[in-house]
């Protein structure tokens, strides 16, 4: 008998051993090192079935949705709120964030968020988020960008990240983040030579020329999106007070019909094409694993492969903005001004966000913020939102704008840039908005000259930071000097940390760390960013829910599993055991 029990002892450690033989190097984890990630876990939701917490401390979640207890979430109403409690309010202490995450290969959805636990009243929490980048009147690109932030009321610092282009007074509204950097296309110069470029942002105020976008007589590049791991832009002739001259071939003004083309690399852009007869390209979008752009003709054109474009609809008159949301493209036209929505096949009109008496006549940004689409208004620079059955509820006016044609949201909190001030709005509840930079204000002005105006042109997120680009009124160079206009600054908020490369489709897995007085970024066990050191340290008590796949941003698109949450800083050796021993498939 002892014998026959010596054999089967024997037999099963060597089948262990055999399967240990088999397995790949960086699944084995050490003696000892299961124990140690139980150290400091206050909440474990492996989401494979339910939403009950696995550490122990009794942080048991409610979904909401049907596929959430499988770590599914559908974009749109999926989530899951756990109840504040002492284990989960970090304060000031250290703290890890851990979680796998899936997305699919071609998006139409925000992203959203991953886990929050944020007081908007207050502005005090954190927010890790999946994002594209955007800006102005691009749609989010179809990249998977990350972001970790904190935040406790701290006001904005602001600085000066200098000037693209020495003689250009206009910023494009697309600054856009690729492969980690930052993009700045540039419209009108003081030569020709100098029109339709993009730089790349080298730190400080320092700015690296990629080249003239194509070679056409195209003042500027207006749109640039992230679609399929390359960088597409753009070309137009903004200026609207001189591009009716050029249609009907009145000197001074020569322009060319625009052209989309991808970045090559260094100085390099190839043309992949003309969607129509049009002098002004407008939004450009990345929907279903397709490239959109919308033009002045009053038409939306859908790349279709080489050099060739398709016709996929029309507007009474052209849309300046396109944006992704909830499994639809969304156009913005001009007077009749309107909302339009696309599933792929049809387009469907939404109306007008803003009717008589304080009718909108141009929409000109989407932004998805708390789940819902927000679009802003001209001539009254209104934020309006589109709420279930195609409503519309109006969010405010942005002090004495006319316009804005930058809007984001950032550390949880959205932000807006106007016209004719060239002013940054943060949205505080309801109807109000707080202005937290005006880079126009002397003394006196009356604004009755729009040549004399400035606009803020984009916002987009960049190094955890939120970058503002900024433009004359008509974007010519004859009309306002290039002053602070055609510059970039920069400003933060709280502590923030953002990973500015695509993490590709698929399971991924996240970690976001306080260590200290800085923050990190991990990404498949591997340190991917780290924030500068902060001067003093944020609380972070709110007593408000820990809410997984939804936030200040969007529902999460995708599928979450095995989120955790440590009262300390996971050490890199214990994130990649971490990623080891947690993985959802």
């Amino acid at each position: 008998m002892k014998t026959r029990f010596t054999h089967v002892i024997l037999s099963l450690l060597a089948l262990t051993l055999l399967q240990m033989a088999f397995r790949e190097p960086d699944t084995l984890l050490a003696e000892g090192e299961d124990k140690a990630l139980a150290e400091g876990l206050v909440g474990h939701w492996p989401l494979n079935g339910d939403a009950r917490d696995q550490s122990g401390q009794g942080n048991h979640g409610q979904t909401h949705g049907k596929g959430v207890s499988q770590g599914g979430f559908d974009g749109r109403e999926d989530y899951v709120e756990i109840p504040s409690s002492a284990s989960l309010n970090f304060g000031q202490d250290d703290f890890t964030l851990s979680a796998w995450v899936w997305t699919a290969p071609d998006t139409d959805h925000a992203l959203g968020d991953v886990l929050t636990q944020y007081d908007p009243a207050r502005r005090r929490g954190f927010n890790l988020s999946l994002k594209a980048s955007a800006g102005g009147y691009s749609s989010q690109g179809d990249d998977r960008q990350v972001v970790f932030g904190l935040d406790d009321a701290r006001e904005a610092t602001w600085e000066d990240c200098g000037r693209p282009s020495p003689t250009s007074n206009y910023v494009s509204n697309a600054l856009t983040v690729f492969d980690g950097h930052l993009y700045a296309p540039i419209t009108d110069a003081a030569n020709e030579e100098d029109w339709c470029h993009v730089f790349r942002y080298r730190g400080g105020q320092d700015w690296e020329d990629c080249g003239r976008v194509g070679n056409l007589k195209t003042r500027g590049v207006g749109g640039m999106v992230v679609h399929q791991s390359r960088l597409y832009a753009s070309t137009w002739n903004y200026d609207w007070t001189r591009v009716d001259r050029a249609r009907k071939d009145i000197p001074p003004y020569p322009a060319d019909f625009c052209h989309v083309y991808r970045y090559a690399g260094g100085k390099e852009w190839e043309d992949i094409g003309q969607p129509g007869e049009c002098r002004r390209l407008f939004g450009i979008a990345s929907f279903r694993g397709q490239l959109y752009v919308g033009g002045e003709d009053g038409r939306c054109y859908v790349h279709a492969g080489d050099q060739n474009w398709r016709e996929c609809g029309r507007f009474p008159r052209y849309a300046h903005p396109l944006s992704v949301h909830n499994g639809r493209l969304y156009a913005g036209a001009l007077d009749p001004a309107g909302v339009h929505e696309y599933d792929g096949n049809t387009w469907k009109a939404l109306g007008n966000p803003q009717p008589p008496p304080a009718r909108c006549t141009q929409i000109h940004d989407m932004e998805v913020y708390r789940g819902k689409l927000h679009v802003t208004t001209w001539p009254l620079g209104h934020v309006i939102r589109l709420d279930p059955e195609d409503k519309w509820t109006d969010c405010g006016r942005l002090g004495d704008a006319t316009e804005m044609n930058a809007l984001t949201v950032y550390n949880g909190k959205l932000y807006s840039g106007s016209i004719p001030r060239a002013e940054v709005f943060r949205y505080d509840e309801g109807t109000t908005w707080t202005s937290i930079r005006r880079f126009l204000d002397p003394a006196g002005y009356a604004f009755k000259d729009s040549k004399e105006w400035a606009r803020v042109t984009s916002l987009t997120i960049y190094g955890g930071k939120l970058f503002a680009s900024m433009g004359s009124c008509t974007s010519s160079h004859l009309d306002a000097p290039a002053d602070f206009r055609g510059k970039v600054y920069a400003m933060q908020v709280g502590e923030c940390v953002s990973y500015d490369r695509d993490l590709g489709p698929g399971w991924k897995h996240l970690a976001a760390v306080k260590r200290g007085n800085r923050l990190e970024l991990f990404a498949d066990g591997s340190k991917v960013a780290e924030s500068a050191a902060s001067k003093s340290g944020i609380d972070l008590n709110n007593g408000q829910p820990l809410r997984i796949g939804f936030g200040e941003k969007d529902y999460f698109s995708g599928k979450i599993r095995e989120v955790r949450a440590y009262r300390r800083a996971l050490e890199p050796s214990a994130i990649r055991s971490l990623k080891v021993a947690s993985q959802p498939y």
